[in-house]
C-alpha cells in the first residue's frame, strides 16, 4: 500500500504544473528538477532528453554534447550519454528510443557475414539480385563457380547505426540497408534524404556532391540538387524527393494559349495578369501592362482602380494606399476618429483588430490583453493566449504559438497496404521481417519471420504473400485494401475515405488511385488539386446604402447606383439580365440597378421583404415577407408588378423566417428561422418535401448561402460567433468558430473559399471553406456591409429550364429535381390541366386549424389529388395571440372566424381580409376551465358551448351580455356540438365517463334544448358532428373505433365508413366526404357516391380540427332572421318557430321580454347553476367561488385582480387594448348590444344587473362619465326603489311603450346619419332586417394590429 501511495506522489509530482502568483520559490520533489524560471518541476529522467519540457527550454541547456568516455554511447538527439551496456538490452533510455533501433538479432541459418561482420545473411539472400549488406558482397562474387563458406556463429545482440545523425566513434561507421554514412562518420542518413535540397548530415556532406546543372536531355529537381532522365518526368512516380517531377503534369486545356514551366503547363488568357501566379516560373504575370482606368475612376500606382470619390476620402481604398497620399487637406471624418500621424479616418472596432489601418500602426500600438475565452467549438492552446477551432488540433499544422494543437495525438491509423508498428509507425510490408528492425518497440521482427510464405499460400492471396511476425500474410498493393478472407483484395475508394477537401471540387476514384477534376468553367491548378475559374469573381455588396462590385483579383472596386435610404439588407443577381436585385430597409419594394451602372428601377411594389433570391433557372424571383410569415414569388420577366401578382410558395407553420437560399439547379430552397425554435429548413421552389434541416448546433442562424459544388448549405450564427455548414440532407454538420467570425451578418462561398460580411467590425473577410485558414480581409470600409454575393457568368449556367415546356398561365415554379409546377396569384386556382389559372367557382372551402395558425383550401382544386406530399393550393393564416387553438366555426357572411384557446380558456373572434386575419377581441374567458364543445349559429350569431366545469349544453349571446342554459340534466360531458340553424336543430355528443370503458351517444334537439331524443347510443369517442346541408343527417368520427358514422335526424337509417388508424376529424360538403387521419403525418382523405376514399394530400403540420364551408351551407332562415326574432334576449330556433330565452339570472315577463330575477338578496348574484348567490364582488375576481365556476365566465379582456397578460408569440400579434372608461365588452369583442349605441354597459355586472346601486330592479348603465340606473318596468327612482301601484301599471306601461316608440325613432335617424359616416348599420327593433356581426359593432376604436415580433434579436447597428 505504501508503495503504491509513493508511486502515486512521484507521478502526480512530475505531472502536475502548479503555479502561484506572488508565491515564493516552488520546492521540488528528490527526482525532479527546478526549471530555472521557478515554473515547474521536471522529473530528472525528462532533463537532456532532446525536447523541451521546461517553458524557458533550461531542461535542454548544459547537455553533454559528446561522450567523455570510450564505453559510452550518445543517443541520437545529442543531448545524453549512456553506458554502452544499455544498448540493445530490450529498454530504452534514450527518450528517441536510439539507443533500441537498430538491435538485430541473428536470423537462422547464417552463412555470409557482411558490413564489418554486423550482419549475417542466410543462403538464400546470396547472389538474388537484391544487395542486403551495404558493403555489397552478398552479390559480389556471384559469377564463381563455388561461393565462399563461412562459419555460422552464435547469435548474439549486435548494434547498428541506423537513423541517428551523430556518433562518436573515431572509426567509419557502418550503417544498416537503406543508410548511407556521412563524410564525418558522424550519423546515417537514409538513401532518399542525399541531395534532396536539405542538409541532414551535420558537416552537410550529403548534399555536397549533387549535380547543379542537368545534361540536356535531364530534368533537374526543383531543389536543385537531383537530375533525373526526362522520360520519368510525368511519369506518375516521384524520383525527386521534392516530387517536383510529378507537380506540374497537368494535361493542356481548352483555351490554352500561354505555356509555361518548361512547357509542363498550358494556362489560357485569362489567367494572364489577372493578379494571381498560375505558373512557378511566374511568366504568366511578369508582362503585363496596366489598364487604364475610366474617367470616373482613379487609378493606383499599383494599377488598381477604384472610385474617384475615394480620393482623399480618410480611408485607403487602393492596396498600396496611393489613393490617400499627396491630398491638399486634412479630409473630414465622419468616424469621429483618426490616425493621430497619418491622419486616416478610423472606426473605433478598427483599433486593436490585428489590421493594421493607420500608416503610423498607431491604431495597433499599445493594445490590451484581452481575456481568452474559447467557444463551444474551440479548444484553448495550452499556453492559454488563443483559441483554435477543434478541427485544427492534430491536422499536421501547428496553429498554437505553443505548438499544443500537434502534441497528444492519437495514433495515425495506417493505409490498408501498409503494416502498423505496435509503436504505431507504419511500415511498407518489405520492411517487416527483413532482420532490421524499423518499428521503435521491434514489432516488426521476431516473433514468425522465420516462416516463409509457402507456395501454396502465396497461391491464395491476390496480390503477393509476405512475412510478418505473427505469421505469413496476403499483401496488397498501395491503393487496395485486404478483404475479410484475409486473401482477396480491393480497390480502396480515396473518394470516400480521403481527409475532406484532398480535391477541391470532384474526386474520381480508379483502380489502387485517384484523381481530381473540375466543374465545367473551372481549370485544374498546378498541384492537381485544386481548380481555377477562368475570368474574374466579383464580391457583390451592400455598404450600409452603397451597392459595391470588388474585382477578387484587380481588386477593382465600383459602385452600382442605388436609392436606398436605409440599410440594403438583402440582395441577388440575374446575370442573364444583367440585374442586381435589392431590399432596402424603408422600401415596401424590391428594387433592381443594371450591372452596367445605368438604370435603376423596381420590380414589384406593395411588398415587404426581408430576403430575396433570384431563380436564375425557372426566371422567378423570391422573398421572405416577415409581417405575413411567408415565402412569395414573382417572375423576373414582371414589368414593376404589384402584390397582386405574387404567388404565395410556402405560408404554412413558418414563424419567422429570416434568410434565403436558392439552389435552383436542384429546385431547392434553404432558409433559417429563428423564431420559438431555431433551425435551418428545407423544401421544393414550389413548397413541397419540405423538412426540418439542422436543428441542433444552432444558437440565432443568420444568413444563408448554398455551394452548388460541394453540395453543402451554409449558414452565419451571430450567437455562436460561427458559420455552420452541412450536406444538403442536412448531415456532417460542421461549426467552424474562429476568432474572425464573432459577428457574420451574411454569407457566400465561391469555389474554395468562404465570404462574409461583419456588420459591427465593418469588414468582408474571407477564409477556406472546410479549414478555416487562410484567413483574408477582402473589403473593410468605414460603413457596414450587410449583404454579399458573389458574381461569376459561370455561377448562372449550364441548367435546363423545365418551364420553357409547361406552359402556365401564370406562373411556372421548381419543384425537386428539378420539373416544373404551375402556380396561381392569390384569388385565382389552377384549373384541372394543371397549367391554368381560372377564377373561384365554387366558394366551398376547408379549414384545418392548427395550434396557432388556420388553412383555408378550397374543394375546387381537389383535382389535383394525386397523393399530394405537401400542401395543395392554399392559403395559410396566423391567429393573432393563439397559441393552443382547439375548436373553430367560421360565418361565412361575415367572414369571420371563431376559436378557443386552450392556452387561455378563452374563445376569441378574428376578422378575414385581405389575406389575414385581425382580432375582434375575447368573447369568452374561463378560469381554471376548458371550453370542450363549441359551434356559432350563423343566423342569430349565438354560441353554443360547453366546458369541463360546465357541462352544461348553453347558449351565449356574441356580445357576452347573455347566457342561458338549454339542457342541464342527463349531461356528462358535452364533446361535440353541431348546429342546423333552418331547421332549428342541435346535436351534441353526451360522453358517459362513470361507465365502463368510455361509451357516449349522440342527443339531438330543438335549438331551445326541447325534444331532446338519443338518436345513437353505441358510439365510444364520438367527435366532430356535423350535419348535412339539408339537415336531415348527421355525421360524426369515432376516433376510437376509426369509423364515420352517420344517422337520419329520427335516428334511423345508420351507416358506417370504416377509415385507416389515427382518425381525428370528419367534414361534409355538399355530397363529398372528408376526414383527416394523424399519425406521424396528417393526411386528408375524400369520397364521395361515385368513388372509394382517395388520398388527396400529406402534410407534417398537426392539425386539430377539420370543417368545410360555403355559402350553400350557411343559406336559410328561420324565425329568428328578422330583429332578433323580438326576443329581448336570445332567440333560439325550434323546427316550427322560436323561443325566446333570457339570461339565466333573468325571469321571462312575456314571450319576448325579460326582468332580473329576485330570489338573490340585493348586491348579490345568482351561480350558473343556480345553487348559491354570490356577492356581486365575487364575480370575475381571479378566484372560482361557484361550484361550476360561472362566476368567472368573463366577457372579453376585462382584467381580474392580479391577472397577467401573455404576451403574443405570432408575428401578427395585437397588444392587448389600452385601459378606457368604454364598456370592456364593447371596446375588446368589437360587437355592441342591442340597445341604443349612446349608452354603454359599465362591466359584467352592470350588465346583469346592478343589484347593489339598482336594488336589483334596473340596470346600471354610464352616460357622459355619468353613472344613472335605468329602472324595470313597475320600478322607479334613483336607485329603482319605489314599486308602482298595480291600478297604475296598465297607463304607466303604454305611456312607457309610447315613450320608448319615440325613442327608438329617434334611435333610427340618428343610426342612419352614423351610417353614413361610420359606414354602420343600426339595429333598433325597427330595423327589420337580419342581424349581422356589423350589426352589433360597437363605436370603441379598432385594436390596432402590431407586427412586431415578440423574439429578442441581436443587435445590428443601423443607421
Amino acid at each position: 500500500m505504501g508503495g503504491c501511495l509513493f508511486l502515486c506522489l512521484v507521478l502526480l509530482s512530475g505531472s502536475l504544473q502548479v503555479v502561484s502568483a506572488g508565491s515564493g520559490l516552488r520546492s521540488c520533489t528528490r527526482d525532479s528538477k527546478l526549471c530555472r524560471d521557478g515554473s515547474e518541476c521536471v522529473l530528472y529522467r525528462y532533463l537532456c532528453d532532446g525536447e523541451q519540457d521546461c517553458m524557458d527550454g533550461s531542461d535542454e541547456e548544459d547537455c553533454e554534447t559528446s561522450c567523455s568516455k570510450a564505453d559510452q554511447f550518445q543517443c541520437a538527439h545529442g543531448k545524453m550519454c549512456i553506458e554502452k551496456s544499455q544498448v540493445c538490452d530490450g529498454v530504452p533510455q534514450c527518450q528517441d528510443r536510439s539507443d533500441e533501433l537498430q538491435c538485430v538479432t541473428l536470423m537462422r541459418g547464417c552463412v555470409h557475414h557482411c558490413d564489418n561482420k554486423t550482419r549475417c545473411l542466410p543462403a538464400n539472400f546470396l547472389c538474388d539480385g537484391e544487395e542486403d549488406c551495404t558493403d555489397g558482397t552478398d552479390e559480389a562474387t556471384c559469377g564463381e563457380d563455388k561461393k565462399e563458406e563461412e562459419t555460422i556463429t552464435t547469435s548474439v545482440p549486435t548494434v547498428l547505426v541506423g537513423p541517428s545523425k551523430q556518433s562518436t566513434s573515431s572509426h567509419p561507421i557502418k550503417c544498416s540497408f537503406g543508410f548511407i554514412p556521412c563524410s564525418d562518420n558522424s550519423a546515417c542518413i537514409q538513401n532518399h534524404y542525399f541531395c534532396d535540397g536539405e542538409a541532414d548530415c551535420r558537416d552537410g556532406s550529403d548534399e555536397a556532391k549533387c549535380s547543379s546543372s542537368c545534361e540536356k536531355d535531364q530534368f533537374q529537381c526543383a531543389h536543385g540538387r537531383l537530375c533525373i532522365e526526362k522520360s520519368q518526368v510525368c511519369d506518375g512516380v516521384p524520383h525527386c524527393q521534392d516530387r517536383s517531377d510529378e507537380a506540374e503534369c497537368t494535361k493542356y486545356m481548352e483555351g490554352c494559349s500561354h505555356q509555361c514551366d518548361n512547357k509542363s503547363r498550358c494556362i489560357p488568357s485569362s489567367f494572364l495578369c489577372d493578379g494571381e501566379s498560375d505558373c512557378s516560373d511566374g511568366s504568366d504575370e511578369a508582362k503585363c501592362e496596366k489598364e487604364d482606368c475610366s474617367d470616373t475612376e482613379f487609378k493606383c500606382t499599383s494599377g488598381q482602380c477604384v472610385l474617384a470619390t475615394m480620393r482623399c476620402d480618410g480611408h485607403p481604398d487602393c492596396r498600396d494606399r496611393s489613393d490617400e497620399e499627396d491630398c491638399t487637406k486634412v479630409p473630414a471624418c465622419n468616424t469621429k476618429l483618426r490616425c493621430p500621424q497619418s491622419k486616416e479616418c478610423l472606426v473605433q472596432e478598427w483599433i486593436c483588430d490585428g489590421d493594421q489601418d493607420c500608416r503610423d500602426g498607431t491604431d495597433e500600438k499599445a493594445c490590451p490583453v484581452a481575456p481568452v475565452n474559447c467557444g463551444e467549438f474551440q479548444w484553448l492552446c495550452k499556453s492559454k493566449t488563443k483559441c483554435i477551432p477543434t478541427a485544427w488540433m492534430c491536422d499536421g499544422m501547428k496553429d498554437c504559438n505553443d505548438g499544443s494543437d500537434e502534441t497528444e495525438c492519437p495514433a495515425v491509423t495506417c493505409a490498408p497496404h501498409q503494416f502498423q508498428c505496435g509503436s504505431q509507425e507504419c511500415l511498407d510490408p518489405n520492411l517487416v521481417c527483413n532482420s532490421i528492425t524499423n518499428c521503435a518497440d521491434g514489432s516488426d521482427e521476431g516473433g514468425s519471420c522465420h516462416t516463409d510464405c509457402a507456395e501454396e499460400y502465396n497461391m491464395h492471396c491476390s496480390q503477393g504473400c509476405y512475412n510478418t511476425p505473427q505469421g505469413p500474410r496476403c499483401r496488397c498493393a498501395a491503393g487496395f485494401r485486404l478483404m475479410e478472407d484475409g486473401l482477396a483484395c480491393a480497390d480502396v475508394d480515396e473518394c470516400e475515405v480521403q481527409t475532406p477537401g484532398v480535391c477541391s471540387q470532384l474526386c474520381i476514384n480508379t483502380p489502387g488511385s485517384y484523381r481530381c477534376d473540375c466543374q465545367p468553367g473551372f481549370i485544374m491548378e498546378a498541384d492537381g488539386h485544386h481548380c481555377k475559374i477562368t475570368g474574374e469573381p466579383l464580391l457583390l455588396s451592400s455598404i450600409q446604402t452603397d451597392i459595391y462590385l470588388y474585382g477578387l483579383r484587380s481588386h477593382s472596386l465600383v459602385a452600382l447606383p442605388s436609392s436606398a435610404k436605409k440599410a440594403v439588407l438583402s440582395l441577388d443577381y440575374d446575370w442573364k439580365g444583367q440585374k442586381v436585385f435589392w431590399v432596402s430597409l424603408e422600401m415596401a419594394a424590391i428594387m433592381w440597378s443594371s450591372l452596367d451602372q445605368k438604370m435603376t428601377g423596381s420590380l414589384i411594389k406593395g411588398v415587404r421583404a426581408d430576403s430575396i433570391a433570384v431563380d436564375w433557372v425557372g426566371r422567378n424571383l423570391y422573398w421572405i415577407n416577415g409581417v405575413k410569415s411567408c415565402i412569395a414569388a414573382i417572375r423576373l420577366a414582371a414589368a414593376s408588378a404589384s402584390s397582386l401578382d405574387q404567388s404565395i410558395i410556402l405560408d404554412e407553420d413558418l414563424d419567422q423566417p429570416r434568410s434565403l437560399a436558392l439552389l435552383p439547379q436542384k429546385g431547392l430552397m434553404f432558409w433559417t428561422e429563428i423564431g420559438n425554435v431555431v433551425k435551418i429548413e428545407r423544401a421544393g421552389m414550389d413548397g413541397s418535401e419540405r423538412r426540418a434541416l439542422v436543428n441542433s448546433s444552432l444558437g440565432w442562424p443568420g444568413g444563408v448561402a448554398v455551394d452548388a459544388v460541394s453540395e453543402r448549405v451554409y449558414w452565419t450564427d451571430e450567437r455562436l460567433k460561427a458559420i455552420g455548414s452541412a450536406t444538403l440532407d442536412g448531415d456532417d454538420i460542421r461549426i467552424l468558430q474562429i476568432k474572425e467570425t464573432t459577428n457574420p451578418f451574411s454569407v457566400t462561398v465561391f469555389n474554395d473559399m468562404l465570404y462574409w460580411s461583419d456588420a459591427k467590425k465593418r469588414v468582408v473577410q474571407a477564409a477556406h471553406k472546410i479549414s478555416g485558414k487562410n484567413h483574408q480581409v477582402v473589403l473593410k470600409r468605414p460603413r457596414q456591409p450587410f449583404a454579399v454575393k458573389i458574381i461569376h457568368p459561370m455561377l448562372q449556367m449550364g441548367t435546363v429550364n423545365p418551364c420553357k415546356k409547361m406552359g402556365c398561365s401564370h406562373m411556372c415554379v421548381l419543384a425537386p429535381g428539378p420539373r416544373a409546377v404551375c402556380k396561381c396569384p392569390p384569388g385565382l386556382l389552377l384549373a384541372e390541366d394543371d397549367l391554368t389559372c381560372s377564377n373561384l367557382v365554387n366558394s366551398a372551402f376547408l379549414l384545418l386549424l392548427s395550434l396557432s395558425s388556420v388553412t383555408q383550401i378550397y374543394l375546387q382544386s381537389q383535382h389535383t389529388a394525386a397523393e399530394l406530399k405537401g400542401w395543395p393550393e392554399h392559403l395559410a393564416l396566423q391567429i393573432p395571440s393563439v397559441n393552443k387553438a382547439n375548436l373553430m366555426d367560421y360565418i361565412f357572411k361575415e367572414r369571420t372566424l371563431f376559436v378557443t384557446d386552450d392556452a387561455t380558456s378563452s374563445l376569441s373572434s378574428f376578422r378575414l381580409k385581405d389575406s389575414l386575419l385581425t382580432s375582434r377581441g375575447q368573447l369568452l374567458e374561463l378560469l381554471d376551465d376548458a371550453v370542450t364543445a363549441m359551434a356559432v349559429d350563423w343566423i342569430t350569431l349565438n354560441i353554443y358551448w360547453s366546458s369541463y366545469k360546465q357541462p352544461h349544453l348553453q347558449v351565449t349571446a356574441v356580445t357576452g351580455t347573455y347566457t342561458a342554459i338549454l339542457i342541464k340534466e342527463g349531461i356528462n360531458r358535452v364533446g361535440s356540438i353541431a348546429l342546423h340553424p333552418p331547421s332549428g336543430r342541435v346535436c351534441f355528443t353526451n360522453i358517459d365517463l362513470e361507465a365502463t370503458g368510455s361509451t357516449a351517444t349522440i342527443v339531438c334537439a330543438s335549438m331551445d334544448g326541447g325534444e331532446q331524443r338519443v338518436v345513437w347510443k353505441d358510439a365510444v369517442q364520438p367527435t366532430s358532428l356535423v350535419f348535412s346541408n339539408n339537415g336531415d343527417n348527421i355525421f360524426w368520427a369515432d376516433t376510437s373505433l376509426g369509423t364515420i358514422g352517420s344517422v337520419l335526424i329520427d335516428g334511423s337509417g345508420y351507416t358506417e365508413l370504416k377509415v385507416d388508424d389515427g382518425l381525428a376529424a370528419v367534414a361534409v360538403s355538399d355530397n363529398i366526404l372528408l376526414w383527416i387521419t394523424v399519425t406521424d403525418k396528417t393526411q386528408l382523405w375524400y369520397k364521395d357516391a361515385q368513388q372509394d376514399k382517395k388520398l388527396w394530400f400529406e402534410v407534417g403540420t398537426q392539425v386539430v380540427g377539420l370543417k368545410a364551408f360555403s355559402k350553400r351551407s350557411q343559406m336559410g332562415s328561420n324565425p329568428c332572421t328578422e330583429n332578433n326574432g323580438n326576443c329581448e334576449h336570445l332567440c333560439l330556433a325550434t323546427p316550427t318557430s322560436r323561443t325566446c330565452k333570457c339570461s339565466y339570472d333573468h325571469i321571462l315577463l312575456n314571450a319576448t321580454r325579460c326582468s332580473p330575477e329576485q330570489h338573490c338578496p340585493a348586491g348579490s348574484r345568482p351561480c350558473l347553476d343556480h345553487l348559491s348567490c354570490l356577492p356581486v364582488e365575487k364575480f370575475c375576481d381571479g378566484h372560482a367561488d361557484c361550484t361550476d365556476h360561472s362566476d368567472e365566465n368573463c366577457v372579453g379582456t376585462q382584467q381580474r385582480p392580479g391577472a397577467e397578460v401573455l404576451a403574443p408569440t405570432q408575428p401578427h400579434s395585437s397588444p392587448p387594448p389600452p385601459p378606457s372608461s368604454v364598456s370592456p365588452v364593447s371596446q375588446v369583442t368589437g360587437l355592441n348590444t342591442t340597445l341604443n349605441v349612446s349608452i354603454q354597459r359599465v362591466n359584467l355586472d352592470a350588465q346583469q344587473c346592478s343589484q347593489r346601486r339598482c336594488s336589483s330592479n334596473g340596470h346600471c348603465v354610464e352616460t357622459k362619465g355619468v353613472i344613472t340606473c335605468v329602472c324595470s318596468l313597475g320600478y322607479s327612482g334613483d336607485s329603482c326603489e319605489n314599486r308602482l301601484v298595480k291600478t297604475m301599471q296598465g297607463p304607466i306601461v303604454y305611456a312607457a311603450v309610447g315613450l320608448c316608440a319615440a325613442v327608438v325613432i329617434i334611435v333610427v335617424i340618428v343610426l342612419v346619419k352614423r351610417k353614413k359616416s361610420a359606414n354602420l348599420r343600426g339595429t333598433g327593433p325597427s330595423a327589420g332586417k337580419e342581424m349581422s356581426m356589423t350589426d352589433l359593432e360597437s363605436k370603441a376604436e379598432t385594436i390596432p394590429t402590431s407586427h412586431t415580433a415578440s423574439a429578442e434579436k441581436p443587435e445590428v447597428d443601423l443607421p
